[in-house]
Order: C-alpha cells, then structure tokens, then sequence
C-alpha cells in the first residue's frame, strides 16, 4: 500500500478533487493492489505445485526403473547372461542345408545339454545356436556380446530315453558355458516361464508365462511313455519348443517340455513337461555316463492296422511305426531301419491287441513297448528277437537286438498273422510314407 500513497496525495495538491474522489480512488487502487497480490501469490502456488508434481513423477519414474533393474538382477529370465543357457538345435544334412530341430538347455558348465529325444533321435552331429539378436538395418543375426554374427557350437550326441524323451549332447568345446540348476520338488501354483526357439519366435528366443497346474499326470503317448513323471503347465508351447526347459522365477529347470495336448471343444491347450527330478536321475545316472535308458535306438509311433481297415471291420493289430534309427543304436546294428513295422518284442506284441492301451487323444500308448524294453534291459538276458515287416521288401522278417558287440544277421519269415494279408499290411506302409 505504501507505494501508492505519494500518488494519491500528489492528485491532492495538483488537481484538487473532492474528498469523496480521492476516498474512492484510495479504495480502488488497494483493490487492484490486494488483487495484483493474490494473482502473484496464485501464479508462485501454482509454479510450486508444478514443480513438485514434476519432482514427484520423475522420483516416481526413477524408482520404478530401480525396482525393474532389481527384478531383472533377481529374475534371470530376463538377464542375456541367463538366454545364453538355451540353445537353438540343428543339424546340416547331406544338402548341406540347416535343419532346425527344437530347442536345449545347456546343464553343466562343461556343456552338456539336454533336449527331447525326439528332437534328437537319427542325427550324430549337431549345430547350436546361442542367443543372438536381429538386426534390420544389417538383416543379419547380432550376437550381443561379440557384435558380430554369432558362430555356431558343434555338439555330439551322447545317450537318450526313447521312454522318457530325454536325449543329451555335449558341446565341443572346452569352454565355460552359463548352466542352469534343477529346480527340485514343487507344487502346482509354482509360477513358470518357457524359453525356447519355436517357429512362431521367427529365430528370435520365445518367452511364454504360466503357472504348474497339475502334477502327477500320466503322460504316456503314441511316442514315449514317462507314465506319472509329468506335470501340466499353462505356458503355451509351439512346434520348436520341443526340448525346451520349463524354469522357475529363480532360472531352475522344474521340467522339460515335450508336448501339449487340447481336449476337443476346448479354447486352450495344456503344455506338459517331464518332472525335472526324474530327468535328473536319468542324466545323471545313465545319460551323462553315455549309456542309454529305456532305449533301443528307434523312434516312431504305436499304431494298430484296424485304423487303416474299411470301416466296419473290426480286426485289430497293434504295432510300432519306425520313423527313424539313430547311428550306433542296438537297433542299427541289428539291421533294422525306418519305414519298418515292428509287431513283436520277444514273444509279446508291442501294444495291446484289445483297444485297452487307448490313451486320451483316442490313439495307442507306447506304455506297453517300454514296459517290454525296461524288462530287457534290467534282466540278464543279452539278446532278443523282435518281429517286423519292411515296407521296402514287403515281407515280414526277424532282427535281433543284442546287449553285447555280436551281430546277428536278420532273416525272411512268412507272415505270421492267419487273419492279416500282406496287402492289408502294405495299406499302413503307404498311408505312411
């Protein structure tokens, strides 16, 4: 107010107003003052106010990227040190091209990995690519660590589980590779992560979330046969995720996947994993020591000819579809190769000739075939003969499997089955090839 009263008194003296004027300019000039105040004080509140919410959402921001970096150092899903532990898994074939196969996990600092044994089945040498990036402006692969194109690791297969679809390779390389541990006992609820390199990830490395949902299930199917080893999780798989390690929050392997399945009419599949307990037991006791378990050599499918009869006709016959021979198996050197029809292990068929072993995709398990191996392979019993059909000769003809490095020559029988002709058998042999 002071700075306005030398004004008001030289109106006074100068142009001499009545009193009633002056009383009134007095007055309006303390209300646009008191006003001129409160906007100044308005305009520095408001500044203030500005300021601090300004403040506040940086700290805000500032926090949140701290308790993100706290996550990632905890939660090594997300660390690059923790992608290097998963392997995409091929293969160059005689073409020379690059076949893609599925997904690994490396398990021990010297690189040893472990996959799906039917990921792995038929091939001896593999090629491995660890994590890398896509780099558009290159259109090339990145590894970050190297900034240059990533090279491949070569790998040699070691043993594998035809049963429990378990196959492991070993790196060749005397390298220290990033392993992961085994997760140990868990129950369904357990928060999990899949990694992997499925063909929908387009190369790059594929993350999915879910949760345990059941432990326990029987997860026998037409190609492996782990009975109640498994468990079923929510992480959605894709073709490629096969081999692929299921982990825990902490980076442990609680399982390895195998396979998904979908009840019809349902919206969502349910992935299923072999139990990470069992899987260790049978590295550690038989794989890692280069010794197969459950194991002859071959992978296929259990099948029966009354799926490729007319309909109507109620004859039923089980078998086991040879899809492919791994190198050096017992099944190799006993002559046996793909595209053959196994109808006998020993004196017993491969599968039940009753429909009882149809399993919940409306298809035969394999549980009885690996029940017959298991049996062999623990008993002391060194050879034993196996009843097959090629597809190639179109005849029936006997193999023998043998525990030791004796070769038996296979031979020519006639066909042993009075109510099956050759030619209904050659039906399943074209609908297959």
């Amino acid at each position: 107010m002071k700075q306005y009263l030398p004004i008001i008194f030289l109106l006074l003296a100068f142009c001499g107003p009545s009193e009633q004027e002056i009383k009134a300019y007095i007055d309006s000039s303390i209300e646009e003052a008191v006003q001129a105040e409160q906007e100044i004080k308005a305009y520095i509140d408001s500044s203030i106010e500005e300021a601090v919410n300004e403040i506040q959402k940086k700290t805000s921001i500032e926090n949140q990227n701290f308790q993100n970096e706290n996550v990632k150092s905890d939660f090594l899903v997300w660390g690059s040190d923790y992608f290097e532990s998963i392997l995409d898994i091929g293969y160059v074939n005689e073409d020379d091209d690059y076949i893609g196969l599925g997904t690994g996990a490396i398990i021990t600092p010297d690189g040893y990995v472990i996959t799906n044994f039917h990921v792995a089945v038929g091939v001896q040498n593999f090629l491995l690519f660890n994590y890398s990036e896509y780099d558009p402006a290159l259109n090339s692969w990145i590894d970050p660590k190297t900034n240059k194109e990533p090279v491949p690791l070569s790998a040699e297969w070691v043993a594998g589980s035809m049963c429990y679809d378990l196959a492991l390779l070993k790196i060749d390389s005397n390298e220290n590779f990033s392993s992961l541990d085994w997760y140990g006992d868990f129950i369904p609820g357990l928060e999990i992560y899949t990694l992997g390199y499925p063909s929908v990830g387009q190369g790059e490395i594929t993350v999915s979330n879910g949760v345990v949902s059941s432990l326990r299930y029987f997860g026998d199917t037409r190609w492996t046969a782990p009975g109640l080893q498994t468990f079923g999780h929510t992480a959605p798989i894709f073709f490629g995720n096969s081999g692929s390690p299921v982990l825990s929050e902490d980076g442990k392997i609680v399982g390895i996947n195998y396979t998904a399945y979908k009840e019809q009419d349902e919206e969502f599949s349910i992935s299923y994993a072999i139990n990470n307990q069992i899987a260790e037991q049978v590295v550690d006791n038989y794989l890692i020591k280069g010794i197969d378990y459950e194991n002859i050599g071959v992978f296929g499918a259990i099948d029966n000819v009354s799926f490729y009869l007319p309909q109507g006709d109620d004859r039923n016959l089980p078998f086991y579809y040879i899809y492919d021979v791994h190198p050096g198996s017992f099944a190799e050197k006993a002559l046996i190769e793909k595209d053959e029809l196994l109808f006998f292990f020993g004196d017993y068929y491969v599968g039940k000739s009753d429909f009882s072993d149809i399993g919940v995709d409306g298809a035969p398990m394999l549980t009885d075939l690996c029940s017959l191996i298991s049996e062999w392979e623990n008993s002391d019993k060194q050879n034993i003969e196996l009843t097959l059909y090629s597809c190639y000769y179109e005849e029936f003809y006997v193999a023998t499997l043998s525990k030791t490095d004796e070769i038996f020559d296979a031979y020519f029988i006639d066909n042993p089955f009075s109510n099956f002709s050759n030619e209904e058998i050659d039906k399943v042999c074209y609908s297959n090839f």
